[in-house]
């Protein structure tokens, strides 16, 4: 199994995308945005990761009001969205995750 795309499509409104092993982590992505501004980044993890296995994971940060977070990862031509399930409201980390990747 090979994971080919990261794409991030909706962020309310802030994200980190982490990938780490049992050697460290490399932060792969920062996003601020909401209030409706469209976001509509792609990371392609060979380019920027050494091959291996990883986790992945997604913090979702919220300012207050609604959040909202659109995560797609490509793996074998199969695109699995996150989060599956509605995040939460306040203030602060509001959705968290962490998957398993292999470059």
């Amino acid at each position: 199994m090979s994971t080919t795309k990261i794409h991030v499509t909706n962020v309310d409104n802030e994200l980190y995308i982490i990938a780490s092993t049992g050697a460290g982590s490399s932060e792969l992505l920062h996003v601020k945005a909401g209030y409706g501004s469209p976001v509509d980044v792609s990371l392609v993890p060979q380019y920027i990761l050494q091959g291996g296995t990883y986790q992945l994971t997604f913090i979702g940060i919220n300012w207050g009001g609604p959040a909202a977070f659109k995560v797609t990862v490509t793996t074998d031509g199969k695109d699995t969205v996150y989060p599956q399930a509605p995040v939460g409201q306040g203030i602060g980390v509001v959705w968290n995750q962490s998957i398993a990747i292999t470059v």
